[in-house]
């Protein structure tokens, strides 16, 4: 078959680049560019022996009169550098370029994801959260690999990402998730992908967050008395509801009085992606009808402890969930149940400010307003409007 014109021109422009030396030969084969030559260094392992034999090299640079220049001057590079003998054979196992038609074929993908897991497990995060975390959402990325051959990122990112609820909080974990894959590669990702990724909200009950109402949590410690749990599981779910704490907090806490008054005091520090807090001390608030000393909470503290299985637990919340369900406690209600309604009672019982119920519970008061403000709002909002109504009707 008669070489294609722009072909012969590339072939004739790199023998100018040489001066004529001899042995190397540009070759299209199939969709592919090839580089001929027996000057090219052996392969790694390959045997002994076999030092004069051609050798094929693919270019990154894909056919076609409009890569000619491309190709040329990828040509000249790799003979330059074979020439002053610096040039080695691509590693097979390195991640390829964001250019590369080839990037998004599943092992790639996969070498990079066991990459970053190895760069975050340990130093960022333990192997359970990333397990729980980042593992089904990446896992998910490879699978969607697997389905065909993908022309571009944002065609294959977008498949990928529809596979969730759009505004949803999966959908944003899921996007964040490959961002830092991309990331890792160096490759750039396409910012169109924003509008894709949502604010987290759509997976928000209408009727706002699900906290213990002050009966439900009566029933609650009968059903623990009830139980085989332990006296020190009853402190570490009283701990819960009159403190609000978050139940990981209980793996460093200490309870003490202080100008008469119940004090927890945390020293457990958090860092997420919505901020970060310290250590912070939190008066008791129990709930409506409980002594200001909630039940003899310090002696029984000092007495029982907090279980010990619960303090070396990876996840206290998951370990206090299932307690919840073991005693028949209802579907929606989960451990966080109890720092909603420490939440409730600082905003509607004892009217707090948002900045300072935030302080108290360790977070910002954006995310205070974000989690909390429909429940907040939905009473005094209601007595506006009675009233309103009540002024018009008397006018």
């Amino acid at each position: 078959m008669a070489m294609a014109p722009w072909l012969r021109s590339l072939s004739l422009s790199f023998k100018a680049h040489r001066l004529g030396r001899t042995g190397w030969h540009v070759q299209q084969h199939r969709d592919k560019l090839r580089l001929l030559s027996s000057e090219f260094p052996p392969r790694p392992g390959e045997p002994d022996g076999q030092g004069t034999q051609k050798r094929a090299l693919t270019l990154k640079t894909p056919p076609g009169p409009t890569h000619a220049a491309a190709a040329l001057t990828e040509c000249c590079a790799v003979f330059d550098a074979v020439m002053a003998g610096t040039w080695t054979w691509p590693d097979p196992a390195a991640t390829p370029a964001a250019d590369d038609p080839g990037h998004l074929q599943p092992q790639h993908l996969g070498r990079l994801i066991e990459q970053l897991r190895t760069r975050l497990v340990g130093e960022q995060m333990l192997q359970g959260t990333w397990e729980r975390t980042w593992a089904p959402y990446l896992a998910r990325l490879a699978a969607t690999a697997v389905e065909r051959r993908w022309a571009d990122d944002v065609e294959f990112l977008e498949a990928y990402l529809r596979h969730w609820q759009p505004g949803s909080r999966s959908r944003q974990m899921a996007h964040d998730r490959a961002r830092r894959l991309w990331k890792e590669a160096g490759w750039t990702w396409p910012e169109e992908l924003a509008q894709l990724r949502g604010n987290g909200k759509a997976a928000a009950a209408p009727e706002g967050v699900q906290a213990f109402t002050d009966q439900e949590i009566e029933q609650l410690r009968e059903a623990i008395q009830r139980s085989r749990l332990t006296p020190a599981d009853l402190v570490a779910w009283d701990a819960l509801t009159c403190f609000g704490l978050r139940p990981k907090e209980l793996q460093a806490l200490d309870l003490q009085r202080r100008d008469g008054v119940l004090v927890a005091v945390v020293s457990r520090s958090k860092r997420s992606s919505r901020g970060s807090s310290g250590a912070r001390i939190v008066p008791a608030v129990p709930p409506a009808g409980w002594p200001a000393d909630c039940r003899g909470l310090l002696e029984r503290w000092k007495q029982s402890g907090l279980p010990p299985a619960l303090l070396a637990a990876r996840s206290p919340g998951q370990v206090l969930t299932q307690q919840l369900r073991r005693l028949h406690q209802p579907e929606q209600l989960t451990a966080y149940g109890l720092r909603h309604a420490f939440a409730l009672r600082l905003g509607l019982d004892l009217g707090l400010h948002v900045r300072e119920a935030a302080e108290l519970m360790g977070h910002s008061p954006q995310v205070h307003l974000a989690t909390y403000g429909r429940r907040l709002d939905g009473p005094g909002l209601q007595a506006k409007v009675a009233g309103l109504v009540k002024v018009r009707a008397a006018a």
